[in-house]
């Protein structure tokens, strides 16, 4: 029985995926840069040996972790704006009216996007992290397009709707009304974002 537990302890300790996943957890929390690497064992209670087995440095982490989010959020984008049970409209307006929601009624305006967060933080000062970040804002820019032509397809949007320039446009939006969100702490900005993209643009 002891033999066993111990095992298993073992086991999870050296879990990256764990690692990982409370890396996440404090980043969203706290930020990276005042994020230590103790802090981060310390949450899944493992020594900081266990931390360096899996990764070199605490930037070889943080891309680790940020990987680790936009696979998650790209999944998360294909299977709420390409739902075929919807129309691709009413999935993009549904995907907007959910996250203000969460907002409003779980995370008191706050968090928003990690990929946002991070590169707000490290773009300017780390290459490695500005590549990242931009490939995943390319991806996330890709399933929006998608949504969009899918949308011109069914006769929702005009044939002239240049769907790459929306869809960038409507990501840059977003992520500059969510930065307001958080300066304001209430969804006025993203309700004023959802209003100016469904009444005027869409």
């Amino acid at each position: 029985m002891t033999t066993g537990h111990y095992v298993c302890s073992v086991k999870r300790k050296i879990n990256k995926e764990d690692i990982i996943q409370s890396g996440y957890d404090l980043f969203y929390e706290k930020g990276y840069g005042v994020t230590g690497i103790s802090e981060i064992t310390e949450r899944i209670d493992i020594p900081k040996g266990s931390f360096y087995n899996h990764f070199k440095s605490k930037e070889e982490f943080g891309i680790a972790v940020l990987d680790y989010y936009m696979s998650g959020n790209i999944k998360f984008l294909k299977k709420s704006l390409l739902n075929e049970n919807q129309s691709p409209l009413e999935n993009l307006k549904n995907f907007f009216k959910d996250y203000i929601e969460l907002q409003e009624k779980d995370l008191g305006c706050t968090k928003g996007c990690l990929m946002g967060n991070l590169t707000m933080e490290l773009a300017d000062v780390n290459k490695l992290f500005q590549e990242r970040a931009k490939e995943g804002f390319e991806s996330v820019s890709g399933v929006f397009n998608n949504c969009l032509q899918n949308a011109v397809s069914a006769g929702e949007l005009s044939q002239d709707v240049n769907t790459s320039e929306l869809s960038n446009f409507i990501i840059n939006s977003l992520q500059g009304a969510t930065v307001r969100m958080k300066a304001d702490k209430n969804t006025d900005s993203l309700r004023n974002f959802y209003n100016m993209i469904f009444q005027k643009l869409i």
